[in-house]
This record gives C-alpha cells, sequence and structure tokens, in this order.
C-alpha cells in the first residue's frame, strides 16, 4: 500500500468508525481478507513450476484448487501449505532434495492466491483447503506450512489430519493480535476491529464451528504425531512468540529458533531446507 493510500485509509477509518461503524466493520473485513499484494514469480520459479504435472482439487462451490507435483506419482508424499499472499512456488528451494530423497512433492496455490480461484480468504477457508487437499490425497508422509499455512494445519489438525508428520515454519497461533496488529497499522479503532472480528465469525460460523468455539479455541489440538516447528527470532510478521506458544502446547514437537531470517528468507535458507529434509527423512 502506498503512503498515499495508506494516509488516505486511516482517515477514512477515523472518519467512518464514528459517522457509519457498520461500513467502516465491512470495509475492514474486505481489506483484511483480500491479498492485494502479488509478488510476480521469478524466473527460477517459473522454471520449477513449468516441470510439475498440474492438479486440481475440488473445493468449495464446485471450484478446484490448483495444485503442482514434483516426483513419483506413487513416492510419499510431502505436501506444501504456502501462507498469505504467498503461492505454491514459495517452496521451491525444497524440491529438488526431497525429490532426490524418493518423496512425491505437492504444492497447491491457496484460495484467491496464485492460480486458484477467488478474490478474499482467510484462515477459515485455509483450514478447509488444507482438509479438501488431504482428502482428495488421501494419506500423505508429512504436511509443511509457512505463516498463515502453518496456522491453518494447527487449526486443522483439531479434527485430525491424515499425516505421519508435520512441520510448521513461523506459524501463528493467535487471531486476536493478527488483526490488532493489522488495525495499528491502518490506525483502526479497537471498536471497528472487534466487530470485524465478529463479522468474519458469523459469516463463517459453521466452518468455524467445524473447529472450535470461538477465535481462541480454533487453536487447540491435541494431534499427536512427530512434529517440527521453525521460527525466526527476528521475524516482524508473526513474532517468535507464536511458535514458543505452540511447541509449549505441543511438548512432543521439536522446536528450533532461527535469528537473521526473518519471516520470508526462512523458506530460501540451506541450513532450514536440511534441517526439514532430514526431519522428513528419519
Amino acid at each position: 500500500m502506498s503512503r498515499y493510500l495508506l494516509k488516505a485509509t486511516r482517515l477514512y477509518f477515523r472518519v467512518f468508525s464514528y459517522l457509519s461503524p457498520s461500513l467502516a466493520i465491512h470495509f475492514a473485513a474486505r481489506l483484511f481478507t483480500t491479498p492485494f499484494r502479488k509478488r510476480p514469480l521469478s524466473d527460477m520459479e517459473k522454471e520449477v513450476l513449468s516441470k510439475a504435472t498440474r492438479l486440481y482439487i475440488p473445493y468449495h462451490n464446485a471450484s478446484k484448487l490448483v495444485a503442482y507435483r514434483w516426483g513419483k506419482p506413487s513416492a510419499p508424499i510431502v505436501l506444501f501449505v504456502h501462507g498469505w499472499t504467498g503461492t505454491a512456488s514459495s517452496f521451491v528451494m525444497f524440491i529438488e532434495p526431497l525429490v532426490s530423497r524418493g518423496f512425491q512433492v505437492i504444492a497447491y496455490d491457496g484460495p484467491a492466491h496464485g492460480a486458484s480461484p477467488g478474490k478474499t480468504a482467510n484462515l477459515i477457508e485455509w483450514s478447509d483447503g488444507v482438509m479438501a487437499v488431504i482428502q482428495e490425497l488421501n494419506q500423505v508422509h508429512c504436511i509443511v506450512g509457512h505463516s498463515l499455512g502453518a496456522a491453518a494445519i494447527l487449526v486443522a489438525s483439531s479434527v485430525g489430519l491424515n499425516t505421519n508428520k508435520i512441520v510448521m515454519i513461523a506459524p501463528f497461533n493467535d487471531i486476536i493480535s493478527i488483526t490488532d496488529n493489522f488495525a495499528t497499522h491502518l490506525s483502526i479503532p479497537r471498536k471497528t476491529i472487534s466487530g470485524m472480528r465478529d463479522y468474519i465469525a458469523v459469516k463463517y460460523q459453521q466452518q468455524l464451528a467445524r473447529y472450535g468455539n470461538d477465535w481462541n479455541d480454533i487453536f487447540h489440538s491435541e494431534y499427536k504425531v512427530p512434529t517440527l516447528i521453525l521460527h525466526d527470532k527476528d521475524d516482524r510478521e508473526i513474532p517468535w512468540n507464536n511458535a514458543k506458544a505452540i511447541a509449549d502446547q505441543w511438548p512432543w514437537a521439536t522446536f528450533i529458533t532461527t535469528q537473521g531470517l526473518g519471516h520470508r528468507r526462512i523458506l530460501i535458507n540451506v541450513e532450514v531446507v536440511n534441517q526439514v529434509t532430514e526431519f522428513l527423512s528419519a
């Protein structure tokens, strides 16, 4: 968002949160669930995607998520779930090491991202996407998620996942703080952002009820499979303490802290790729 657009948006919320709270809530919800930033693919990402077999996964309302497969179709599946404004190509550094170890790699574009349909998305739809892909594939060796993708895995695990292992990279476990940070950035009043959370909860109440009673409850899960959690201490988008809280909730998980990689460079770090590959191969 440009500096001028940011100023205009902040002014809008200062005015309309007072004049028309309902309109401000609806606009906040639209902004929060719309992936405006779309990074162009690098030449390397385009080349890696061109070598994949494209799959189509049934999703809500007869729509289909676009997925990509590398490796032999008969090999054990490692499924990747990207984060907000990411795509299946976010995990290009993991593909060759895992395929060379005898795995089949599948990554998909989440709702309203990449080649998949839609204009808006949220955590509940992301978790539904995880469930839809797992159901279509039937069984996976491991499911790996980054950021929103990792949070969706945590939420979906509360109702069971057909996987042998889980890897969560830079996950979050608190939608309240995520929306509060969004509100701070756009100068949205506390009452408006609280109304936005309630509005989304009501709009998706049937899907939300599948995972828990409220925004806090959906992150509580006792799904016990070998788990690896990685998070960078210098992550400015999702604070490290989110992963620490998950690791405390899941004492069976291995928790690794990195430093100096931030939120996105953690996905292209050779040491991180090696740690995940070794965990999956063990």
